[in-house]
C-alpha cells in the first residue's frame, strides 16, 4: 500500500475553518439576537450550524489517524509508537488545561462550576457523564466531550487496523457509518428524552471518524483511483451539492433531536467528508492561505483554551451582555479570538512543539 506522507496545507486550512466556526459559535453567536426580522438575527441563523466544526474535526481526525495506521500497520512498533506520539501530543496540554479550569472553579471565578469529579475528566469519561446528566457542564469542561470521543477512538483504532486487512477495511468503515445512523435513530426511538447520548457518546459519533478512515484508505488504494478522477472532473457539482444540503439544514435550524438523529448528523458528517475529499482531490487554493493554515495548526490549543481565554476576556471586559453589532462588541470578540490565537502560538513554541518533536523521535 503506497504511503501518503507530508503535511497537506489544505487540510490545515480545513482545521482552521473548523476552529473558526467553533470560535464563532461560542464567542460571537451568543451576542447576536435571535429575531429573524433583524439582519443580525439573520446572520445568527446563517451561521446556526457553526457547531459542525466539531464534526469536521472528527472526519479530519479519522483521516489523519487512519492514514498513519494504514501506513504502518505491519510495523511491530505500531502500538508503542502510536500511543507515545499521541500521548505527548494530547495529554500534557489536556491536563494543564484541566488543572487551570478546576483551579478557576476552586477560586470561585465568575460563572464557573464543575458538575463531575476530577477523575471523570481525567479518565476521558466526560462524554459518558454528560450523557448521564443530560445537560452541559461549564464550557471549559463541556468542550472536552469531543476530545474524549477521539481518545476512545485512539484506544481501539490501532488494533482494528492491524486486525482487518486493507481490502476489508472500507467495508468495515462503511458498516460503522451505517451502524452509527441506526444507533442514533434507535436511541431516539426507545429513549426520546436521551438525546444527549446520541450527541456525545462515541458509538453515535463514529460515522464521522469512519468516513475519515474511509478517505484515508481511498487515498492509498489503487482501486479508489476512479473516485478521485470523478471528483476532480465534477468538483463544482460536488461542491454545489454540499452547499445545497448545508443551506437546507440551516433553513431548518434549530434542528430538533429527532431531525438530528434521523438525517441531520448523518448529512453533516457526509458533507464534512466531501469537503475533506475536495481539499485532497482538487487542492482548493483558498484553504492553503497562511493565516488559515496557521490557525489550523494551532487548533488544538485554541479549542481547549478559547472557553478560558476568549470567553474569560469577554466576561471581564464586556460583562454578561455584549452586542457584536456595536464597534466595541465587534472589537471585544476580535480581541478574545486574537488573544487565544496568540496564546496558542506561544504554547506551540515553548510547550507543545518540543513535546511533539520528542514524540516524533519514536519511529514506527
Amino acid at each position: 500500500m503506497p504511503r501518503s506522507s507530508g503535511r497537506i496545507p489544505e487540510l490545515d486550512g480545513l482545521r482552521g475553518l473548523a476552529i473558526a466556526l467553533i470560535l464563532w459559535h461560542h464567542l460571537a453567536s451568543p451576542a447576536l439576537p435571535a429575531l429573524r426580522e433583524s439582519w443580525l438575527g439573520g446572520l445568527r441563523i446563517a451561521f446556526g450550524l457553526s457547531w459542525l466544526g466539531v464534526n469536521l474535526f472528527f472526519v479530519l481526525s479519522g483521516f489523519l489517524i487512519g492514514g498513519i495506521l494504514l501506513d504502518h500497520r505491519d510495523s511491530p512498533r505500531l502500538a508503542r509508537a502510536f500511543y507515545l506520539r499521541r500521548g505527548l501530543r494530547i495529554l500534557p496540554l489536556f491536563f494543564v488545561t484541566l488543572l487551570v479550569a478546576m483551579a478557576a472553579v476552586a477560586l470561585h471565578a465568575p460563572g464557573s462550576w464543575q458538575s463531575f469529579p476530577a477523575w471523570v475528566y481525567g479518565l476521558f469519561l466526560t462524554n459518558f457523564a454528560l450523557a448521564w446528566a443530560q445537560q452541559w457542564d461549564w464550557l471549559p469542561f463541556s468542550v472536552l466531550w469531543s476530545l474524549t470521543v477521539e481518545e476512545q477512538f485512539y484506544l481501539v483504532a490501532p488494533w482494528v487496523v492491524r486486525a482487518v486487512s486493507p481490502a476489508r477495511l472500507p467495508w468495515l468503515a462503511a458498516g460503522a457509518v451505517l451502524l452509527a445512523w441506526i444507533l442514533r435513530a434507535g436511541h431516539l426511538l426507545f429513549w426520546p428524552a436521551g438525546h444527549f447520548g446520541a450527541t456525545v457518546l462515541t458509538p453515535f459519533c463514529m460515522d464521522g471518524l469512519a468516513l475519515g478512515v474511509l478517505l484515508a484508505w481511498a487515498r492509498r488504494a489503487p482501486d479508489a483511483k476512479p473516485f478521485w478522477s470523478r471528483l476532480s472532473a465534477h468538483w463544482p457539482a460536488t461542491l454545489a451539492c454540499v452547499a445545497a444540503v448545508l443551506t437546507a439544514l440551516t433553513l431548518l435550524h434549530p434542528l430538533t433531536p429527532r431531525q438530528l438523529a434521523l438525517f441531520g448528523t448523518g448529512l453533516i458528517n457526509l458533507c464534512c467528508a466531501l469537503a475533506v475529499a475536495l481539499a485532497l482531490g482538487v487542492k482548493v487554493p483558498l484553504l492553503a492561505v497562511r493565516p488559515l493554515t496557521h490557525l489550523g495548526r494551532h487548533s488544538y490549543f485554541v479549542y481547549l483554551w478559547h472557553p478560558l481565554i476568549g470567553v474569560g476576556l469577554i466576561r471581564w471586559l464586556g460583562g454578561e451582555r455584549y452586542a457584536i453589532h456595536t464597534l466595541a462588541g465587534f472589537g471585544l470578540v476580535f480581541l478574545a479570538s486574537a488573544a487565544t490565537w496568540a496564546a496558542a502560538a506561544l504554547s506551540w513554541k515553548w510547550f507543545e512543539g518540543p513535546l511533539v518533536a520528542a514524540g516524533q523521535r519514536h519511529a514506527y
